[in-house]
C-alpha cells in the first residue's frame, strides 16, 4: 500500500491554529481576564492562575507553602463549608482540580457551559475568600505528610528531586514544590495565612476561560464575581540567580530499586528566550521518537537501555535540556559515556534539513494535540499569560520555529551542550555499587460511527468529523491476559509491541522514521481484555497511517532479535512497576484473587513467564488473535467516508476468518478469600480490599460503574471521611479490574502503617451504609451527572471516540452506545444500587491485602 502523503503547509496550519484570537482585559483591581470562545462542545474550562509557586516563598523556600495553600483553598469560605466546594462542582456535573508548580498555582473547573456562572462564583469565592480553618490546617498537614511519604516511595519522583538539587545550588528550583519534610513540619497556621494574604490578590492572578460562552458574558461574570475585591499591593520576592556552573556534576542515589533510572542535563535559558525553539527542536532530534539518535543507538543498536528520551524543561528564566533513561544497573556507566560521545561527535551529522523538518512537524502536531480540549486550550493561554508574560507568545514561538535552520540548532548545541554545564545523576539498586445560567450557543453534534461488516467477520467503523484537523485509526482485538499461554504470561504485551515494528515493507527503524517525519503517532495498547494499535496523523497523511495498519495486520515480520529486545523491555517495565508500592500491592492482590486463572496477571505477565516466552509462542498467539472475527478498525476525524472504505476494506478482507479460540473457564472468584500481609521497604502502607465484580458484558456493568464513582473522587463519602475529616490517607478510592464476564472491585488507600486498621474500619462503615440503603437520592443524582459529563468530556478527543466505538463492537454492544448512556444512567434506581452493593460486598468473598513497611 502506498504511503504517499500530501505536504502540509506549516504556515497555513499555524494560521489555522491561531485564527481565533484570545481577548485580554484587566479589571480595575488588577485581575487579568483572558477568554477564547469555542462552541465545538457544550463545555467550558474556567481556570484561575495565581502567580505564586515554590520559587516565590522567599525566606520559606523549601517549606511548600504554595502547595499547602492549594490544599487549604478546598477547605471552605465564609459561604461554603470544607466539603461544599467539591460537592457543589460535582453536582453541576463538573470536574475540579488544582496543581502547584514552581511558578504558579492553578485552580480549574471543567463543566457544562450552562453552569458557567456557578463556576465563576465557586472559583472566585475559594480563591479570594478562603477561610483557612485552623482545624483543617492540622488535618491537611497530615495529609500532605502522607503525600511527601508517597513521593519518597516513588523512584521517578526521587530521581527528579535529586537531579534538581544537584543541578541547582542557589535557585529555588532545587527544592521540591511540595517542600522538604523537616521544613514543612515547622509551618505555622499564621505563616500560611500571611502567605495567602500577600500572594492571593487580583493583581497577581489571571482568569482564563475557554468554551461555549461569549467573551462579553465572561467579562460581565468576571466583574460580578472577581471584581468586587479591592486592589492591593503584591510584594515580589527576590529570586536568586543560579551561579554559572563551572564543572560537571555527578551524583548517585542507591536504594531498594530493581533497575537503574538516570538523567543527564545541561542548563539552558528559559521559555521566553529567542533560542528556546532551537533548543526544543534539538531535543526532539536527539531523543523524541523511535527514529531519534539516542533511541536508535542506545536502544536499538547497542541495547544499553530499555527507554531513553530527551526534552527541554524551561519553566521560567532558565531551565534544562535533559536526557532520561532506564537501564540495567551494569550498563549505567556505558550509557552515560555513550550519550556524551553522541553529543560530542554525532550531533552535527544528525541535525539536517530533513530531521529539523520532522521535528518542526512534531512540534506543530503537539500544538494541535494540546488544543483538543477546552482545558488544554485554556492551559496554553495560561502559560503564555502567566509564565511568559505575553499572551501572543505562542505565535512568536512558532514563527521563530518555522524560521529555524540546521545551523541554528548546531549553534545552540555548541553553546549549551558542553561538559562544564553537565549534571548527571542516577537512581540505582544497592548492589550496583558492587556491580453561571443563561443561553449559550448550541454545540455541534457528533456524527455516529457507521459500521461496515465484512464476510470474514472483520468490522470497519467510520466517523467523519471535519472540525478537528487530525485523523485517528484504532485497531482493536480481544486479547490480554486471558488469551496468553498459561506457561508464558505477558506474551500478548510483547506481541502488541512487535506489531509496531518490522514488516515486509518497512524495517522498524524506517517505520519509526516515517512516523516521526509526519509528526504522527503509531503505538500499541494492551489492557485487561483487548489489545491493538493506534495511529494519529494530519488528514493528508491518512494513507500513510492506513499503510502502517495494513503492514501490521498482513505483513508483520517477527524477528528473533526484535523479540528479545521487546521481551527484555517488558521485563524492565515489570521491574519498574515493582518499585511502586501501589502497583506492587495491586499485582499481589490480583494473583490471590484470581488464583490459577490467566487473569491473575496483568498484561506485563510474570518474570518467569517472560523468561520462558519464545518467538514461536508469540507467532502462534498472533495467528490465533489476528483474524477477521476478532478485528475491529475504527476511524475518526477529518476523513472522507468513501476514501476510508476504499482504502481499508481490502486490508480487512485479506484477514483469515478463523474463529477466536476459547479461553480458560472461570473458577471460583475469589480463589482465596481472607486477610494477607506483604512487606516493602517504603514509608507508606497501602490498604487494599477486593470483592467479586461483574464483567464488561454484564447488564449490571453500568451499576458497577455508578458504585465505582460513588466511592471515588473528592465528593465521595469515603474520601471525605478518610482523607478530609480523619486525615488518614493522601489517596483513597475505588477501582475496577473488569474481565469480559467476571471482575474484581477494589477499595484502595495509601496511609501510614499505624492507620491501617482505621482505614479498614472506614471501609467497613461505608460498605454498611451503602448496603443498608442509606445512599441518598442527592448522591445518586450527582453521581449520574458526573458520569454523564465525564462521558461528554471523553468524546472531545477523536482517539477516545474511536477506542470506545471499537470496544463496544468487540464486547457485543451497540457501536454508538454512548448516545444511550445518559438514559441508561437515569434509569438506575436507588434500589438497584443497594441490591448491587449487597451482592458485591459479601464478607465471605472479601480479599484484604495490606502492604506495610518492613520492620
Amino acid at each position: 500500500m502506498s504511503a504517499k502523503t500530501t505536504p502540509v503547509d506549516p504556515g497555513q496550519l499555524l494560521d489555522e491554529l491561531f485564527r481565533s484570537e484570545p481577548e485580554r482585559t484587566t479589571l480595575d483591581n488588577g485581575l487579568t481576564v483572558v477568554t477564547r470562545p469555542d462552541f465545538s462542545a457544550e463545555l467550558v474550562s474556567i481556570q484561575v492562575w495565581v502567580k505564586t509557586g515554590s520559587i516565590h516563598e522567599a525566606d520559606d523556600c523549601g517549606a511548600g507553602l504554595s502547595h499547602f495553600l492549594e490544599h487549604m483553598l478546598f477547605k471552605g469560605t465564609a459561604r461554603r463549608g470544607p466539603l461544599d466546594i467539591s460537592r457543589e462542582v460535582h453536582a453541576l456535573g463538573g470536574y475540579i482540580n488544582a496543581y502547584t508548580s514552581y511558578d504558579r498555582t492553578v485552580y480549574y473547573i471543567d463543566a457544562p457551559s450552562e453552569q458557567a456562572e456557578a463556576v465563576f462564583d465557586i472559583l472566585a469565592d475559594m480563591s479570594l475568600h478562603a477561610s483557612l480553618p485552623a482545624d483543617d490546617f492540622v488535618s491537611e498537614r497530615d495529609v500532605i505528610l502522607r503525600e511527601i511519604d508517597m513521593g519518597a516511595d516513588d523512584p521517578d519522583r526521587q530521581l527528579f528531586y535529586a537531579f534538581a538539587r544537584t543541578a541547582f545550588r542557589q535557585h529555588p528550583y532545587r527544592y521540591p514544590v511540595i517542600g522538604l519534610k523537616p521544613i514543612f513540619e515547622r509551618i505555622t497556621h499564621e505563616q500560611l495565612r500571611a502567605y495567602y494574604r500577600a500572594r492571593y490578590q487580583p493583581a497577581n492572578m489571571a482568569l482564563v476561560v475557554v468554551g461555549a460562552i461569549e467573551p462579553a458574558r465572561v467579562q460581565a461574570l468576571a466583574r460580578q464575581y472577581f471584581g468586587q475585591t479591592s486592589v492591593a499591593h503584591v510584594p515580589q520576592p527576590i529570586i536568586p540567580d543560579e551561579p554559572v556552573q563551572l564543572a560537571p556534576r555527578w551524583d548517585r542515589v542507591r536504594g531498594d530499586y530493581n533497575i537503574t533510572r538516570g538523567m543527564l542535563g545541561y542548563k539552558i535559558p528559559g521559555l521566553s528566550s529567542p533560542e528556546a525553539p532551537a533548543l526544543d527542536m534539538l531535543a526532539y532530534i536527539l531523543g523524541n521518537g523511535k527514529s531519534s539518535l539516542l533511541w536508535r543507538v542506545l536502544r536499538e543498536e547497542k541495547r544499553l537501555v530499555q527507554h531513553i528520551d530527551a526534552s527541554c524543561w524551561n519553566p521560567g528564566s532558565q531551565g534544562l535540556l535533559w536526557i532520561s533513561y532506564t537501564c540495567e544497573p551494569q550498563h549505567r556507566a556505558a550509557v552515560e559515556a555513550e550519550i556524551q560521545r553522541l553529543l560530542a561527535e554525532d550531533v552535527a551529522a544528525e541535525v539536517t534539513a530533513e530531521t529539523l523538518s520532522k521535528a518542526v512537524r512534531q512540534a506543530m502536531v503537539g500544538e494541535v494535540n494540546g488544543r483538543k480540549t477546552m482545558s488544554g486550550q485554556a492551559s496554553r493561554l495560561g502559560v503564555a499569560e502567566m509564565v511568559v508574560g505575553e499572551l501572543n507568545y505562542p505565535q512568536v514561538y512558532f514563527s521563530r520555529l518555522l524560521a529555524l535552520t540546521p545551523d541554528d540548532l548546531l549553534r545552540v548545541a555548541v553553546r549549551y551542550l558542553v561538559p562544564s554545564r553537565l549534571t548527571a545523576l542516577s537512581l540505582e539498586p544497592e548492589e550496583a555499587a558492587a556491580t453561571m445560567s443563561g443561553p449559550v450557543a448550541t454545540a455541534r453534534q457528533l456524527p455516529d460511527f457507521e459500521e461496515v461488516c465484512l464476510p470474514n467477520g472483520a468490522r470497519l467503523l467510520i466517523q467523519p468529523e471535519p472540525n478537528f484537523p487530525k485523523v485517528h485509526l484504532r485497531l482493536a482485538m480481544l486479547g490480554g491476559p486471558s488469551y496468553d499461554p498459561a506457561e508464558a504470561p505477558g506474551a500478548g504485551g510483547v506481541l502488541a509491541t512487535l506489531m509496531t515494528r518490522d514488516t515486509a515493507r518497512l524495517s522498524a527503524s524506517n517505520l519509526a522514521a516515517e512516523v516521526d517525519a509526519l509528526g504522527g503517532n503509531f503505538t500499541e495498547f494492551i489492557g485487561n481484555n483487548t489489545f491493538g494499535l493506534s495511529a494519529e496523523v494530519l488528514p493528508p497523511d491518512f494513507s500513510a497511517a492506513a499503510g502502517w495498519m495494513a503492514d501490521a495486520l498482513l505483513r508483520l515480520d517477527l524477528q528473533e532479535e526484535a523479540f528479545q529486545l521487546e521481551r527484555d523491555a517488558q521485563l524492565a517495565s515489570l521491574l519498574e512497576d515493582e518499585d511502586e508500592i501501589l502497583d506492587f500491592a495491586r499485582r499481589r492482590l490480583r494473583r490471590r484473587f484470581f488464583g490459577q486463572h490467566n487473569f491473575a496477571n496483568d498484561y506485563l505477565g510474570t518474570h518467569a513467564g517472560l523468561e520462558a516466552l519464545t518467538l514461536v509462542q508469540v507467532q502462534t498467539l498472533r495467528q490465533q488473535l489476528v483474524t477477521g472475527p476478532n478485528v475491529v478498525l475504527a476511524v475518526s476525524g477529518a476523513v472522507d467516508f468513501e476514501q476510508v472504505k476504499a482504502t481499508l476494506v481490502p486490508v480487512l478482507e485479506a484477514l483469515p476468518s478463523t474463529p477466536l479460540p476459547a479461553v480458560t473457564p472461570w473458577g471460583d472468584i475469589p480463589a482465596e478469600a481472607g486477610d494477607f500481609l506483604e512487606h516493602m521497604a517504603r514509608e507508606q502502607a497501602v490498604v487494599l480490599e477486593a470483592y467479586p465484580d461483574v464483567g464488561v458484558r454484564d447488564a449490571d456493568f453500568i451499576v458497577s460503574e455508578v458504585l465505582d464513582e460513588l466511592l471515588s473522587g473528592m465528593s465521595s463519602r469515603l474520601f471525605e471521611k478518610v482523607r478530609e475529616e480523619a486525615g488518614l490517607a493522601y489517596y483513597v478510592g475505588a477501582a475496577r479490574t473488569p474481565g469480559l464476564d467476571r471482575g474484581m472491585f477494589t477499595l484502595y488507600a495509601g496511609t501510614h502503617a499505624k492507620a491501617v486498621e482505621q482505614v479498614q474500619a472506614e471501609y467497613a462503615h461505608e460498605i454498611r451504609r451503602l448496603c443498608s440503603g442509606e445512599l441518598t437520592e442527592l448522591e445518586l443524582r450527582d453521581c449520574r451527572t458526573r458520569l454523564v459529563v465525564q462521558k461528554r468530556q471523553g468524546q472531545q478527543a477523536i482517539g477516545a471516540r474511536a477506542m470506545q466505538a471499537a470496544l463496544n463492537a468487540l464486547y457485543g454492544l451497540p457501536v454508538n452506545a454512548w448516545r444511550d448512556y445518559p438514559a441508561k444512567l437515569e434509569a438506575i434506581t436507588h434500589e438497584q444500587v443497594t441490591a448491587f452493593c449487597r451482592w458485591i460486598f459479601d464478607p465471605a468473598k472479601r480479599v484484604r491485602l495490606v502492604t506495610r513497611p518492613k520492620g
